[in-house]
């Protein structure tokens, strides 16, 4: 759920300000790292031999099964939910954080779960063997050696080479945002038509609820899982995209400004709040890299451009190659993008889920936002086609 940001704001923090450095000394684990950044900030761009790093951050889904557990209540075994361990589980979440050493920007793309593809696998067959002909984008992780296919598709499928992967651990969002205090958020509420209501869902099996009306409030940590997971209105995916967007932003503003008592138990969290391939090095170097971009709304998140088909999504081509070539610039090959799965020419989703400030200059660079409207008192922009 939560991203790179994060962990550039809080390791930022740590090693790169006065007050961080007197607290460094207590960050064990980091403290060769720091050094070692210190006098290579250049070190993550370096070893990956371009100055374009992208990193995949995968939120993972959890399996559940029927199982027994010790009931003292009742003196004997009982059915009971508990986590399948024996099952791999789907990327609940997947964002492609890109890091451009010579533009100095940070930008990120949301790639929908539901988003329908076919892909080759290791062997050169491709999937899914259906008559459908497609499957969705999230099941690929579930997968043998699912990490390593994953990659391999949004290379191969999606033309984006991954540098390095993150997998976030979903307990540690609720506990990181715990351990600062809550965020606030102004809840959009769920799309039902024209009108925004009541939040209200809960999913039992997943182990998170949600309860929250519209309207600026401070959430804790399981309320804020709950606002992000949440996607039983008329935007589905693409709604739970812009959420998890909009609280990364507000999370990412408040950790920037945490106090130094606060910086010990913080990294902790942070820690165990990712599983990646970085070695600490490269965490503090990328650390550095995001804590130097200064304003977290030069942090841009955004989405691609696509339209609903039932309950998934199909990108849409012509506009996401626009898109993507300003994101990843050379690291992204126009030729390899939806080869095999399914596209479209329409959209239905991007222009909705690209309103934050931040993302405008990108619109308009990449040709996907209408110049003029810069002009405007309002400054709307909406990309061609959909006036």
């Amino acid at each position: 759920m939560v991203s790179l940001v994060v962990l550039g704001a809080g390791l930022g923090f740590a090693g790169f300000t006065p007050q961080g450095r007197d607290v460094t000394e207590l960050i064990r684990g980091f403290g060769p790292a720091v050094i070692e950044a210190q006098r290579n900030p250049d070190l993550l761009f370096q070893n990956v031999g371009h100055n374009h790093v992208n990193i995949l951050l995968i939120g993972q889904d959890r399996n559940w099964k029927v199982g027994k557990v010790f009931d003292p209540t009742m003196g004997k075994m009982r059915s009971y939910q508990v986590e399948d361990t024996d099952t791999r589980p789907r990327s609940d979440t997947m964002i492609i954080v890109s890091l451009d050493k010579e533009a100095g920007t940070m930008r990120m793309i949301s790639l929908p779960r539901d988003t329908r593809v076919q892909y080759l696998d290791f062997e050169g067959v491709q999937h899914p063997r259906n008559p459908r002909g497609w499957l969705k984008l999230n099941s690929i992780y579930s997968e043998e050696r699912g990490e390593e296919l994953l990659v391999k598709v949004l290379g191969d499928e999606f033309g984006i080479r991954i540098d390095r992967v993150a997998k976030v651990k979903l307990d540690g969002f609720t506990k990181l945002i715990d351990r600062v205090g809550g965020i606030e958020i102004n809840v959009e509420g769920a799309k039902k038509g024209n009108k925004r209501t009541r939040m209200k869902d809960e999913d039992k099996w997943g182990g998170w609820k949600v309860d929250l009306e519209p309207g600026m409030q401070r959430l804790n940590g399981e309320q804020a899982q709950g606002y992000v997971r949440f996607r039983d209105d008329d935007e589905n995916d693409p709604g739970r995209v812009r959420r998890q967007q909009q609280v990364m932003r507000v999370l990412a503003k408040k950790m920037m400004n945490v106090g130094p008592m606060q910086l010990p138990g913080l990294v902790t969290e942070l820690q165990s709040l990712f599983d990646t391939s970085m070695s600490n090095e490269e965490l503090v170097s990328a650390a550095k890299f995001v804590r130097g971009l200064g304003d977290p709304s030069k942090i841009t998140p955004l989405t691609p451009y696509g339209i609903y088909k039932g309950n998934d999504i199909v990108l849409n081509k012509p506009e996401n190659i626009k898109l993507f070539t300003e994101i990843f610039g050379t690291s992204f090959d126009p030729q390899k993008f939806l080869v095999l799965s399914p596209e479209t020419a329409r959209d239905d989703i991007g222009h909705r889920n690209n309103d934050n400030p931040a993302a405008l200059s990108i619109l308009r660079e990449a040709g996907l936002a209408e110049k003029d409207a810069a002009t405007t008192r309002d400054a709307k922009f909406v990309a061609p086609g959909l006036q």
